[in-house]
């Protein structure tokens, strides 16, 4: 959502956006437009634009969480595309539903585990946060129990839609071309 002013008025409307990262750790905008919202049909008609422009299948996508994103790539690259839900997304749902006493040391948990070397470090520290959190908070548990792990096939750097966020450029994975010189990893927001 972005905030703008319609006949003087502020209001709040629903943009879909979508980043690629190139090798050097580049972010590069690949489109952003207005489609009315964030329905699969919304995103897919997106989707179909990049793809029209020659955008090759991504290596893996980042989302917010957003069903119809998640629906949209499926049915346009297929379900073994490795898609991820935004560590910083995904970080606010669990504080959400934390009591504000334990979200502290959620948040230390969680991050011990996002930014774990490799991919069995980050499975191992997924399964010792589960077990902690389903005794201690069972609804955080819960709501990461829903979390499929792909940490094999996304680097560390980019586990993010947060643009915000550098990527280091030692850290990024080589990855094939895309077309837009070697954008093919698409963070959608």
């Amino acid at each position: 959502m972005i905030k703008t002013r319609i006949e003087k008025k502020a209001t709040n409307i629903s943009v879909l956006a979508a980043i690629g990262v190139r090798r050097d750790g580049q972010k590069v905008l690949l489109a952003i437009r207005n489609m009315g919202g964030e329905s699969t049909a919304a995103w897919r008609q997106f989707l179909d634009d990049l793809d029209a422009r020659d955008l090759k299948r991504p290596e893996f996508a980042i989302v917010d969480g957003a069903p119809g994103l998640e629906a949209a790539l499926v049915a346009l690259w297929g379900d073994d595309l490795p898609i991820q839900r935004c560590t910083v997304h995904k970080h606010r749902n669990l504080l959400a539903h934390a009591p504000e006493h334990v979200q502290d040391e959620l948040t230390e948990d969680y991050r011990d585990m996002i930014y774990a070397d490799t991919a069995d470090e980050v499975e191992q520290k997924r399964k010792a946060f589960l077990r902690k959190w389903h005794l201690k908070c069972r609804a955080v548990a819960d709501s990461l129990g829903s979390l499929e792990s792909t940490a094999e096939a996304v680097p560390s750097e980019l586990r993010s839609a947060n643009t915000s966020r550098s990527c280091r450029a030692s850290k990024v994975r080589e990855l094939e071309s895309g077309s837009l010189g070697n954008c093919n990893q698409i963070n959608g927001s």
